[in-house]
């Protein structure tokens, strides 16, 4: 009869410790998620401060270099965007103007990929300027800003508006889902192309999709796609 209650008392204790034991890992990744998302919404914010910055120096350009009535404007280029500091705080405006419906834009700081800790959009500084000869590479977050960026598909197009107020539209001519292992994407080319990447699924994140991009124009002027 003692062995009994014996073992009655051991699957007890090994049933608490189990339960408790559930607890802590289901307490843990509560925190971790909590952790993260403190993360992503403080990125959000640098984000928006970035992307309300750059618009309103853009304004303030605007409004500063406007020409006397009966003269001529001020040739596009000639301003300064940005809304002060340097590249490695506001490099460059890209807006996703082929999904017009979610308004999607961001400001890109120039640097690596530990500026992402801090911002969601980072063009690689060892890749050109916008509207340079070959491959310019943004990476950015998907979260909090860009829940449906899996929309852009080929066709769609991406603006990028550097700190002289130069406009560059790029045009969508491939994309790819791909497993972190399988991305070749990011290495030198010919031509004048972008290549954009970000993590899939939306808070999953475990594999990249990849565009890859012709420049179409430059400052409103139509140019001819070259060889990619």
């Amino acid at each position: 009869m003692w062995w009994r209650l014996r073992r009655r008392r051991i699957a007890f204790i090994v049933g608490c410790l189990l339960v408790l034991a559930g607890i802590g890992i289901t307490v843990h990744g509560l925190v971790q998620q909590a952790s993260v998302q403190q993360a992503v919404a403080a990125r959000g914010a640098n984000d928006v401060k970035a992307v309300n910055s750059w618009l309103a120096g853009a304004a303030s350009s605007d409004s500063s270099s406007a020409s006397a009535e009966g003269t001529a404007s001020p040739a596009a280029g000639d301003g300064t965007c940005g809304g002060g500091g340097s590249d490695s705080d506001a490099y460059a405006l890209v807006e996703f103007t082929g999904l017009p419906q979610y308004g999607y834009v961001g400001v890109a700081v120039n640097g690596n990929w530990t500026q992402l800790d801090d911002r969601s959009m980072v063009h690689w500084y060892g890749s050109p300027d916008p509207g340079g000869d070959g491959n310019v590479i943004i990476a950015f977050h998907r979260e909090p800003d860009y829940q449906n960026i899996d929309q852009l598909a080929v066709g769609g197009t991406v603006t990028i508006e550097n700190r002289s107020c130069q406009t560059y539209v790029y045009t969508v001519t491939q994309r790819w889902d791909l497993a972190p292992s399988a991305v070749t994407q990011l290495v030198p080319t010919s031509g004048q192309v972008l290549t954009l990447i970000t993590c899939t699924p939306w808070w999953q994140d475990y594999d990249r999709l990849v565009w890859r991009a012709d420049l179409t124009s430059v400052d409103g002027v139509p140019v001819s796609p070259s060889a990619s």
